[in-house]
Formats: structure tokens, C-alpha cells, sequence
């Protein structure tokens, strides 16, 4: 399941942090606000691995290039998504 959330995560992050010239705005909020409904019915499970997968990447961005933009969208996933849960360190 930590794969699956790793991939989940980086669709994600490419889809909000790209500029408007990769992929259109509209089209990025959009499948964001997909990915957002059908998180809502994810499981306590598929939760933790997503915030697993959320702790190794922050650990591996900060001991790389430390992106602030990168960074800012792993800590605030959940909460961006509508989500109730533990925040990300």
C-alpha cells in the first residue's frame, strides 16, 4: 500500500505545483478535487500509509534539495484535501 501512496502523493503534488504552461489550472483542480472525494472514503489504513509515505518523503526532501513548495504541500496534504487527521511533521 506504501507504493500506491507514494504514487498517489507525487500525481498529486505534480498536479498542484505545476505552472499553468505543464498543465491547465482548470484541469489540475479538477482531478485534484477527484483525488479529494475519493480520499474522503479511504480507509483508516490507506490513511496511515499516505501518512507514512508522507514522512519519508518529507525526510528525503529535507535531507536533499528541501523544496519549500514541496515541503508546504507534504505537511499541509491532508488538511488541502478536506482530510481530519494527525498532522504531517
Amino acid at each position: 500500500m506504501q507504493t500506491l501512496a507514494r504514487a498517489l502523493i507525487d500525481a498529486a503534488a505534480f498536479l498542484e505545483l505545476s505552472s499553468d504552461d505543464v498543465i491547465h489550472p482548470d484541469d489540475a483542480v479538477r482531478a485534484l478535487e477527484s483525488i479529494g472525494d475519493t480520499l474522503r472514503s479511504a480507509s483508516p489504513a490507506e490513511l496511515s500509509a499516505i501518512r507514512a509515505a508522507l514522512s519519508d518523503l518529507i525526510a528525503a526532501e529535507r535531507a536533499g534539495s528541501a523544496r519549500a513548495d514541496l515541503l508546504r504541500f507534504y505537511r499541509h496534504f491532508f488538511e488541502s484535501f478536506g482530510l481530519s487527521y494527525e498532522a504531517v511533521a
